[in-house]
C-alpha cells in the first residue's frame, strides 16, 4: 500500500475495512487531477483516495491535518468538478469529502453513503 504517512495509512485501512466500500486506490500517479485558481495563479490538486462504494458511487477522499483557505478553494473545485461530472451522467454518481481526523473516516463514508 503506498501512503504518505501514518495518517494517510490510518485512512487507507479505515477505508479497507469499510462495509461500504467495495475498491479505493490512493491517487498516486494516477493524474486524477483537479485544477483549481488560487490567487490567480492555476494550480493542481490531487485527492488522496478514490473509493468505488457497495452501492455503485463513487467517492473521493482527502485528508488534511489543518484547514486554510487554500484548501477550501480546492475542495470548492473539487465540489464544482463532482456537480459536472454528475450532471453529465455518463460517468456515474460521484461525492466528496474531506478528513481531519483518520477517527471521523468511518462516519464520513456512512454519511455519504447515505447521501441522497
Amino acid at each position: 500500500m503506498v501512503v504518505d504517512s501514518k495518517w494517510e495509512y490510518l485512512e487507507a485501512k479505515t477505508i479497507n475495512d469499510s462495509k461500504f466500500v467495495k475498491s479505493f486506490v490512493k491517487n498516486d500517479h494516477l493524474n486524477f487531477v483537479i485544477y483549481y485558481n488560487y490567487q490567480g495563479v492555476v494550480r493542481r490538486f490531487f485527492p488522496d483516495f478514490i473509493c468505488k462504494l457497495t452501492n455503485g458511487e463513487y467517492l473521493v477522499i482527502e485528508t488534511k491535518g489543518q484547514d486554510n483557505e487554500q484548501n477550501r478553494t480546492k475542495r470548492a473545485y473539487l465540489d464544482e468538478w463532482c456537480r459536472a461530472v454528475n450532471e453529465h451522467g455518463g460517468f456515474g454518481k460521484w461525492k466528496w469529502a474531506v478528513s481531519f481526523d483518520p477517527n471521523d473516516l468511518q462516519k464520513i463514508i456512512q454519511d455519504k453513503y447515505n447521501e441522497e
